[in-house]
């Protein structure tokens, strides 16, 4: 068998051949260390390319759930607190109406009319209370409006449910509790002054302030302080509620961003290059290239029998 035989031109080729791929792979080791990533587009490597664009959307829901839990904290957080602050009104207005007694006050109209103005004015409190906002817009107003929750009067603007955020895949929390929830309505309504737009009827403090400035001492003794102690109750069952949704929330922010934690470990892993193994690589490239650029100087040099021939 007759060795087979190569000729200059055909070992050229081959080393061009070679020369360019070192090129190729010098190229793409540069772009790695530019990017700092392993894989800068689908052709690199598509199966991974794919796994990275999965993560990358994940990523990318759970980091909006972060967002949406942090914005639920938000609410919830100036909920809370408001909550507290009405919460201490009433308790105020609790003691107020537990100093009126007939024994004490009976036909003492001129501290009756004090201690009516003092409600009135915790009315008003609560009334500016009632409208909080969180980002402009009111935390007791529902959906229904981006206006103010209450007006003057105590009369509801708002409608709808409590605004929710979602959290999770398929799981959302309220982020507030509406005014009727909190404030009550009709006879049960903490805040309205006006029977005309409140079913015909005053509110409790109204109510309250109507009968102490009638020197009415037993219905406020009785009625009023039951419905007071009613609407007392009302706030705390909502102030619980928006504490336990706090919770959740947080909870759910928590594991959000453990997920996210977890998702750049793997595209970490996956991605960013390996800074000095790819260096000490491209080194190592760039030397054989210009040997192998070398070597073709050297093997396409002019003959005589080139000539010759």
């Amino acid at each position: 068998m007759s060795a087979i035989g190569y000729t200059p031109r055909i070992l050229s080729s081959t080393m061009i051949q070679d020369i360019t791929a070192q090129q190729g792979s010098i190229g793409t080791l540069e772009e790695q260390l530019s990017t700092g990533y392993k894989i800068n587009q689908p052709s690199d490597n598509p199966a991974e390319a794919a796994n990275i664009l999965r993560l990358q959307s994940v990523y990318a829901r759970t980091q909006q759930y972060s967002a949406n839990a942090a914005d639920a904290l938000g609410w919830l957080s100036t909920g809370n607190s408001t909550m507290n602050q009405i919460n201490q009104i009433l308790q105020q207005i609790h003691q107020l109406m537990l100093s009126v007694s007939s024994a004490d006050l009976a036909g003492q109209q001129g501290a009756l009319n004090g201690i009516a103005a003092e409600i009135s004015n915790d009315r008003q409190a609560l009334v500016s209370l009632a409208n909080t906002q969180y980002n402009g817009q009111a935390i007791f107003a529902g959906t229904g409006t981006t206006g103010p929750a209450y007006g003057p009067n105590g009369s509801y603007y708002g409608g709808g449910n409590a605004p929710t955020r979602t959290v999770a895949t398929g799981v959302q929390v309220s982020i507030s509790v509406t005014g009727p929830a909190l404030f009550g309505t009709g006879a049960t309504s903490l805040l309205s002054n006006n029977a005309a737009t409140n079913g015909g009827v005053l509110g409790v403090l109204a109510q309250t302030v109507a009968d102490l400035q009638a020197g009415n001492v037993n219905a406020v003794e009785t009625t009023d302080l039951s419905n007071l102690n009613t609407s007392i109750s009302q706030v705390e069952s909502q102030a619980a509620i928006l504490g336990a949704n706090y919770q959740r929330a947080q909870e759910f922010q928590t594991q959000a961003q453990n997920v996210q934690s977890a998702i750049d470990q793997e595209l970490s892993s996956v991605q960013d290059v390996n800074l000095p193994k790819a260096i000490t690589n491209l080194k190592s490239m760039e030397n054989t290239y210009q040997s192998a650029l070398w070597a073709l100087s050297q093997s396409i040099l002019p003959s005589l029998a080139q000539y010759v021939g």
